[in-house]
């Protein structure tokens, strides 16, 4: 075959002879001239790539371009968003899980008069905690750092404003098995097995399709279509297992007190601590969901574990109060009329409708922090959660608002929610 060339043609001689010469290379002559060739330099490459004259690079040239860089996160990042209101929209909502709706009237007004009324006002020490906060805040944001400079901003400013009472748990993961149940579609009827068709088993190859047809279809009957995932909070507070022991000890004597809780969840009644490593921290009331823009994290993300983990820590709540009219059904109460049953389960459920149904979380994208509160319904199997303020740290005012209502639900959690908890506890 003939190879062009640019300009006047070369004669016939000539072209033989260089074809002659090229087909005796040989392995040394090769060697040579590698040896010779000095290897270009990686700037060199990249600047012959913008040239269009090395087209094999075209894969380094687009790691190293911002532009396509940014394109790819901004690609990524629009599919993580379709992925996390496709998981709200349809796995959450099969959860029973409602995300942002509206505060009844009754939830605000106990949260505004038995919660939020707890405020320091010029508090000294939560003015302190504020100054911090909104110092670090700006600091981090200065840097833009990620996620764990945020977790720990806020972790600090928790621990500060913490009564004895409580524990804080640090990205613990919890038990799967505590999370809301999942209504997922009835298995779909097999197909017909074969087809008029379709060719009988026979060949080893017919053979292997066969049986991975059925075993398809069979995982397909087993395993669920949408599962929540497993709550795993940045920071997590609930009561610690010291204090409920002591509030227990008068009734039941210190040895029995002392390992009560640790009884209930070895023998499977109650689980009081979700996590998979139990850390000895009871009923968790608040959780704390972090994301940084700077990485790529984003509030509604944040917003969704917050649901799962806030709808996880209703659901022990759930069971408690269900172990408690189950514990007093089975004693002399049982011999009662229907009626006078039906009005003592009414009235523990009227005592505990709200304190004992409710808990609180926090989502937050780099200095943006969004409040949440999560409650259910005594007989409903539907968990709310509801946005109470943003705030922005990076603002002073917005710190100190947003650290008085931090302050006020912790001493909330070691106040009327311990005591709700206690109450139900001591009558077991």
């Amino acid at each position: 075959m003939k190879r062009t060339h640019s300009g006047s043609p070369v004669p016939a001689a000539k072209q033989s002879k260089h074809v002659a010469a090229a087909t005796c290379l040989t392995d040394d002559a090769l060697k040579e001239h590698d040896q010779k060739t000095r290897p270009l330099s990686f700037l060199t490459l990249l600047d012959m790539d913008q040239e269009g004259k090395v087209n094999s690079l075209s894969a380094v040239s687009e790691l190293s371009s911002p532009s396509k860089q940014s394109s790819q996160s901004s690609w990524s990042s629009r599919l993580s968003r379709h992925s996390d209101a496709r998981y709200r929209g349809n796995t959450l909502r099969r959860a029973n899980i409602h995300v942002d709706g509206e505060i009844p009237a009754d939830i605000s007004h106990y949260a505004n008069n038995r919660v939020f009324n707890l405020f320091d006002g010029d508090d000294e020490h939560l003015r302190k905690i504020s100054q911090r906060l909104w110092e670090k805040s700006k600091e981090i944001v200065r840097i833009s750092s990620g996620k764990t400079e945020w977790t720990g901003a806020l972790y600090r400013a928790i621990d500060e404003l913490s009564p004895t009472g409580l524990r804080i748990a640090y990205n613990q993961v919890w038990r799967g098995d505590l999370k809301p149940p999942v209504h997922n579609p009835l298995p779909r009827i097999p197909r017909k097995q074969i087809q008029p068709h379709q060719p009988l088993p026979g060949s080893s190859t017919t053979d292997k399709l066969y049986r991975t047809t059925q075993t398809l279809r069979e995982l397909e009957s087993v395993l669920p279509m949408f599962k929540l995932k497993d709550p795993r909070p940045d920071i997590g507070v609930g009561l610690s297992d010291e204090s409920l022991s002591t509030s227990l000890e008068p009734q039941k004597g210190r040895n029995a007190a002392q390992n009560f809780l640790f009884d209930l969840q070895d023998m499977c009644i109650l689980t009081s601590d979700p996590h998979i490593n139990p850390l000895s921290i009871r009923f968790p009331f608040l959780i704390v969901e972090v994301k940084s823009a700077a990485t790529g994290g984003n509030l509604y993300e944040a917003q969704n574990k917050a649901a799962v983990g806030g709808s996880t820590a209703l659901q022990i709540l759930k069971e408690l109060a269900e172990l408690r009219f189950n514990r007093n059904s089975n004693h002399a109460e049982k011999a009662k009329k229907q009626e006078n049953i039906a009005d003592d389960r009414g009235s523990t459920q009227a005592m505990t409708d709200i304190t004992s149904n409710m808990v609180f979380s926090i989502t937050t994208e780099g200095p943006t922090h969004e409040l949440w509160l999560h409650f259910r319904r005594p007989k409903k199997d539907d968990f709310y959660m509801v946005c109470l303020g943003v705030w922005r740290t990076t603002l002073k005012d917005d710190s100190l608002k947003f650290v008085r209502r931090l302050s006020a639900i912790l001493k909330w959690g070691n106040g009327a929610f311990r005591e709700s908890i206690d109450g139900i506890l001591q009558r077991l």
